[in-house]
C-alpha cells in the first residue's frame, strides 16, 4: 500500500509544473532559456508556465532589451508550495534509501 502511494507521489514530483517549481526553489531567479534546459519542450514548458503565473504560483519580470528577456522565480505562495513538494520530495528518497 504505502509503494503504491509513494509511486503515485513519485510520478507527480515528476510532472513539468513541479520540476519547474522545484528548480526555482533552488535556483531562484532563473531566464526562460535556463527552463529550456529543465523541460525540453518549448510548447510544454510555455503551457506551464502560463498555468504557475495564472495560479500566481510564480512571478514574471521581463526585460525589455534586444533580446527581450523573461525572467522567471516563486511568488510568496509559490514558495510555500514548493517548500513542502521539496520536503515530500525528500522524505521519499530517505524513505526509498531504507527499503
Amino acid at each position: 500500500m504505502l509503494r503504491a502511494l509513494t509511486v503515485k507521489i513519485s510520478v507527480i514530483l515528476q510532472s513539468p509544473s513541479v520540476k519547474i517549481l522545484l528548480f526555482l526553489l533552488e535556483k531562484g531567479e532563473v531566464r526562460y532559456t535556463d527552463l529550456t534546459d529543465l523541460i525540453k519542450s518549448r510548447g510544454t514548458l510555455s503551457l506551464n508556465l502560463k498555468e504557475l503565473d495564472e495560479e500566481e504560483l510564480i512571478k514574471r519580470r521581463i526585460v525589455t532589451t534586444k533580446p527581450i528577456q523573461a525572467y522567471y522565480s516563486l511568488s510568496e505562495k509559490g514558495q510555500e508550495i514548493t517548500k513542502r513538494l521539496h520536503e515530500i520530495k525528500e522524505f521519499l528518497k530517505s524513505e526509498n534509501s531504507r527499503l
